[in-house]
């Protein structure tokens, strides 16, 4: 194995070790980030270790990082997916329970109109 290929390796390592501490807040993200690094590392040493010619190993680097790439972006989407539709979940839950406050508040005050009314016309008798 070359020095570049070795230094190669590294390279990503170093930048896995860096996305996984940027993605230790969200556990989606760790999932992501460690299929996407895992794939990456294991797809490059596997193209690196395989026996072939230069131009067949950098072609086989390109299809796979396009690969990762395409893939990448999908989990990237099906998060944001999941996301919107928590976010949104998570909004109508909130006009839920805004709903339901208001309600108890306009009851509250009705009854608190009608005990008044009620305490007044006993005074006055």
């Amino acid at each position: 194995m070359s020095e570049d290929e070795l230094n190669q390796i590294i390279e990503s390592e170093e930048q896995e070790e860096e996305v996984n501490r940027m993605a230790d807040r969200h556990d989606i993200g760790k999932m992501l980030v460690a299929f996407l690094a895992g794939g990456a590392v294991g797809a490059l040493v596997g193209i690196l270790l395989a026996p072939s010619s230069g131009a067949e190993t950098r072609q086989k680097i390109k299809e796979a990082s396009a690969a990762a790439k395409d893939k990448a972006f999908e989990k990237a989407e099906a998060v944001k997916i999941g996301t919107v539709n928590l976010f949104s979940r998570g909004k109508e839950k909130i006009e839920d329970v805004k709903s339901q406050i208001q309600a108890a508040v306009d009851a509250g005050k009705e009854a608190y109109k009608q005990k008044k009314s009620e305490l007044t016309e006993k005074e006055e008798s």
